[in-house]
């Protein structure tokens, strides 16, 4: 197990050769290619390439009690108070959460011999005359390498996120009704309307509680699941 900071060094040390120009979907899944080049540790004229696959789904509007449950939980009560404290105000953050994937079926590894830049330079040439793959080329440290391909995901959703929040809000997905986003509102109501089975109920239950929603929907739910004990 890595320490906090070898965690940090590793994604400090990644160099992201290319960065495909495209941005990840709003509305749809994204299939991300990269290869990771990196320098065998014992052995310097081999370089070795990990090609693979990353699949992101669909963003989705999550609420921030969401996300303090999801992500938060495992600072300290300091941090903690900290988010509860920005994350109450009038105007609540809204979060974005992509679904990353790692698909191992999609994975495979080779070593060749020569110059890791050489190759690097190579392989960034071959993805861009292939923009429909959309690849990325990145260097890490060989035995740290699964932290360098997640520093490189960071790095494109970030880059993702500030268009995919202008086309969401351009379909009004972002406004706040009642504290809610009405993209996530939609999304609540089309899963109320295809509940048909009690493990569907539990299921959404279990959701409106993680987002924190649980008591907005109360009454709504109680009349669903009367008819389906029925």
């Amino acid at each position: 197990m890595l320490t906090r900071e070898e965690l940090w060094f590793a994604a400090k040390s990644t160099r992201i050769v290319y960065m495909p120009p495209r941005l990840l979907e709003t509305f749809g899944q994204t299939c991300v290619n990269y290869l990771v080049l990196s320098e065998h540790m014992d052995a310097p004229d081999q370089v070795r390439l990990r090609h693979g696959r990353v699949s992101a789904a669909r963003p989705r509007i999550i609420t921030p009690q969401y996300f303090l449950k999801q992500v938060v939980s495992n600072f300290g009560e300091d941090a903690q108070k900290y988010f509860n404290e920005v994350l109450s105000s009038k105007d609540s953050a809204r979060f974005l959460e992509y679904g990353l994937v790692f698909e191992k079926q999609e994975y495979s590894e080779e070593s060749v011999t020569g110059q890791l830049m050489e190759i690097a330079e190579q392989a960034t040439k071959d993805a861009q005359d292939r923009l429909s793959e959309f690849k990325g080329v990145l260097i890490a440290v060989d035995d740290t390498w699964e932290v360098s391909l997640l520093h490189f995901i960071t790095e494109l959703v970030k880059r993702s996120v500030p268009h995919n929040a202008i086309e969401m809000n351009r379909r009004g997905l972002l406004d706040m009704s009642a504290n809610l986003p009405q993209g996530l509102r939609n999304e609540i109501n089309l899963e109320f309307e295809n509940c048909d089975s009690l493990d569907k109920a539990h299921r959404l239950a279990a959701k409106l509680r993680d987002f924190g929603l649980f008591e907005d929907f109360e009454d709504r739910f109680y009349e669903l699941y009367k008819q389906l004990k029925k």
